[in-house]
């Protein structure tokens, strides 16, 4: 089993009030990453620049200046050093072995191009907190999953595909990915993950596209991240409807990509999360669903305003590029895979 290289990276926005702890989790990881960077985007003073250079002396401080979190990911991809590039979020403690074991699980599988692990809540302290972990969470469970080969067992109680397995495991709170095939699959799709314009789904899309390209990614249930929910509970209701509106905006992406069997597919699993909110309401009219009627209803509209909206965060990510300057392209260290991914910006 071969030495594998790790460049740990957090990408954050004005983080000087969160991100320390982050920090710190990597510096006392068992098996220390060898390079730490701070991605900062779109940085609005310099708050979080001073904090590094202060406090944390051998972390590298980088700055990615069209907003937007895939902006941010794909400069770290730019700047990152080592083979494995490991994506810490600024609001997430990392287990002292995670690093280590995204180590050997890369290093034992040549095929593997990205792994996620097990999320679970830092605190469930407020009702914010409480109510996004009652929604479900980030935590995907106690058993390894690694696609394609899991792609047919059930999940929630349903025959699994492969599209509803990648993106239920892919979360991107503590997601590592391997160096040159990230960069040879275009890095991370800058019209997702734009705040409230587009709020996730690049995390998901990456982990497809992986998948899809026939390439392994797993889900390792055997090392934690411990992360910080939004604490009130008006910011963890935008959040809960802001990712089912980017789940199904993500969907309407693949289809028009996928062709055949898989294209069905996805349309089946894109019908199913269109339907699903619904479902959740009439089991909350029966007493069997946590969440408020009021939420389950606000879910289901956005889950139908997705439809629409990846062909608009397109034309936002795009108006920000010339707001800001084009970024770096990706460099690339083999030719792109054929044919590229319509609707994927340059």
């Amino acid at each position: 089993m071969g030495v594998t290289g790790v460049t740990a990276a957090i990408c954050t926005h004005a983080g000087a009030d969160r991100i320390e702890p982050a920090l710190h989790s990597l510096l006392e990881q068992s098996d220390r990453p060898d390079e730490i960077l701070v991605l900062e985007n779109a940085p609005p003073d310099g708050l979080t620049a001073d904090l590094v250079r202060d406090r944390f002396p051998g972390v590298r401080y980088e700055v990615e200046l069209v907003p937007g979190l895939d902006f941010a990911r794909n400069a770290v991809l730019q700047r990152a050093t080592q083979p494995i590039v490991a994506f810490l979020d600024d609001d997430a403690v990392a287990d002292p072995e995670w690093i280590g074991k995204m180590r050997r699980a890369f290093a034992g599988n040549p095929r593997l191009v990205a792994c996620c692990c097990r999320v679970t809540p830092l605190r469930l302290d407020t009702e914010g907190r409480r109510l996004f972990e009652a929604n479900g969470g980030f935590d995907r469970g106690p058993d390894p999953v690694l696609l394609p080969r899991d792609a047919h067992r059930t999940l929630n109680g349903y025959q699994g595909s492969l599209v509803a397995w990648a993106t239920r495991i892919a979360v991107g709170c503590g997601m590592a990915v391997r160096h040159r095939e990230a960069l040879e699959l275009g890095g991370f799709d800058p019209a997702l993950d734009l705040g409230a314009a587009l709020p996730g789904g690049g995390d998901c899309d990456f982990i497809w596209r992986a998948v899809a390209a026939g390439h392994e990614v797993a889900y390792a249930a055997d090392t934690t991240i411990m992360h910080d929910h939004r604490e009130a509970l008006d910011a963890a209701e935008r959040q809960i409807i802001g990712h089912s509106r980017a789940l199904v905006a993500l969907l309407t992406k693949i289809v028009r990509q996928s062709r055949g069997a898989q294209r069905r597919s996805v349309l089946a699993f894109l019908g199913w999360r269109l339907v699903k909110p619904g479902v959740r309401l009439a089991k909350r009219l029966l007493g069997h669903e946590p969440l408020p009627a009021r939420i389950l209803a606000r879910i289901w509209w956005a889950s139908w305003a997705g439809l629409t909206a990846y062909e608009a965060a397109r034309l936002i990510a795009e108006e920000r590029v010339n707001a800001f300057g084009r970024p770096a392209p990706l460099p690339s260290r083999s030719p792109p895979p054929s044919p590229p991914l319509p609707g994927h910006l340059p």
